[in-house]
């Protein structure tokens, strides 16, 4: 397997899954047919094309530099409405993510790559508000995506490591990050499975069209070393809460795990 790793950073990102009419959240990481219309975009396709070629990627995230959420309260006029358009806009400011993408075919995820290094339409991250911080970095490893995502270096900006190194005895989290990925066939059988509306079938303006697609949390943390930015895994810890949920039966399990708060709140 090879892997297509992108470095996503910017000002402002916004990837809405499930955003509609006057109010545009944001995942808090980016989405699979966000990544996937930036590298049509550099492509140069048309909305009109048939999205076809990019089936069978399987995607994940890391998260190098979670940010902070922004608000935007939004009007737009026309000369032709009689009252201004009002939205709610939401956006991730100062973050920066590590986006995989893998494939059995190398030679495809090398012409993303090159598509990329010299796009032939403007790229945006999400919303056309949000420019990337400079030239796209990516690179191709030959990795699983899950190793792919938990070897490769921070790619946080300088100001974050130094900010994080010089906290991290009180902020532990700002120098850890967590890895969200499609499930393999393995996986699956195993893993929870949570799903999101983000599998791109049509970009066309006219009947833009997702389907949803399955997304695990890897359970080892990503801890990167402040000094050198390399990473190491950490198992994360499981809550009472889940572990009574684990270790009975469905209903059982709950039952115990709300007697144990209550026990704990009194």
């Amino acid at each position: 397997m090879s892997v297509l790793l992108i470095r996503l950073a910017a000002p402002m990102q916004s990837w809405g899954a499930n955003s509609r009419f006057s109010r545009r959240e944001t995942e808090m990481m980016p989405t699979k047919s966000g990544v996937i219309g930036l590298i049509a975009a550099a492509l140069g396709m048309g909305r009109r094309e048939s999205l076809q070629r990019f089936e069978g990627l399987r995607f994940g995230v890391r998260t190098d530099q979670a940010g902070t959420i922004m608000s935007d309260y939004h009007t737009a006029q026309h000369e032709s409405w009689k009252n201004p358009k009002l939205s709610q806009r939401f956006y991730l400011q100062d973050a920066v993510f590590l986006a995989g993408l893998e494939s059995k075919n190398q030679t495809e995820l090398l012409e993303y790559e090159n598509a990329l290094h010299s796009p032939y339409y403007q790229l945006f991250l999400g919303r056309r508000s949000c420019p990337p911080d400079g030239p796209i970095w990516c690179s191709i490893v030959k990795e699983s995506l899950e190793l792919a995502l938990q070897e490769a270096p921070w790619q946080a900006t300088q100001r974050h490591m130094n900010w994080a190194s010089r906290t991290r005895q009180h902020f532990p989290e700002r120098s850890e990050a967590e890895i969200i990925i499609e499930p393999s066939a393995e996986s699956a059988k195993q893993d929870f499975i949570d799903s999101l509306n983000d599998e791109p079938i049509s970009y066309d303006m006219r009947h833009r069209q997702w389907r949803s697609r399955g997304i695990v949390r890897l359970p080892k943390t990503v801890v990167f070393n402040t000094k050198n930015s390399a990473p190491s895994l950490v198992q994360q810890t499981i809550s009472p809460d889940v572990e009574a949920l684990s270790s009975a039966g469905s209903e059982d399990g709950f039952l115990r795990a709300v007697a144990q708060v209550e026990n704990e709140e009194s």
